[in-house]
C-alpha cells in the first residue's frame, strides 16, 4: 500500500501544478517563466509516476482509479496548453496582419502640412 500512498501524494502535487498552471495561464500579467517552470514540474511528476507504475504495477482497484484520475489530469494539462499554443498563434497572426496593413500604408515623403497617405496595391 506504501506505492498507492505515493501515487495519492504525486497525483495531489500534479493537481496542484495544474491549478497554478490554468491561474497563470489566465493572468495577462504572468511571467511567461513561471508557466515554463510549472510545465517542467508537471513532466518531471508524470514521469516519476510512470516509474513508479512501471516498477511496481498495479496493486489493487484504489491505484487503479488513482492511475485513472493521474491520466485524466495530464490530459487536461496538455489541453490546457494546447488551447495556450492556440491563443498565442492567434495572437501572432493578428500582429503580422496588423505589420502587414501598416507596411501597405503609404506616408507621402514630401509635403507641407496635413498630407494624407493612402493604401497601396502591394500586388502591382
Amino acid at each position: 500500500m506504501e506505492d498507492g500512498i505515493n501515487l495519492k501524494k504525486e497525483y495531489h502535487l500534479l493537481e496542484e501544478c495544474y491549478d497554478q498552471l490554468n491561474e497563470v495561464i489566465k493572468d495577462d500579467n504572468a511571467d511567461p517563466r513561471r508557466i515554463t517552470e510549472l510545465v517542467d514540474e508537471s513532466e518531471r511528476i508524470v514521469k516519476s509516476l510512470a516509474s513508479k507504475i512501471e516498477s511496481s504495477g498495479i496493486k489493487d482497484q484504489d491505484e487503479a482509479e488513482i492511475l485513472q484520475a493521474i491520466k485524466i489530469k495530464a490530459d487536461a494539462i496538455v489541453n490546457l496548453l494546447r488551447e495556450e499554443m492556440a491563443s498565442i498563434t492567434e495572437l501572432f497572426l493578428n500582429l503580422k496582419t496588423g505589420r502587414q496593413a501598416l507596411n501597405a500604408y503609404d506616408i507621402p515623403q514630401i509635403g507641407l502640412g496635413y498630407t494624407e497617405g493612402k493604401f497601396v496595391d502591394r500586388k502591382k
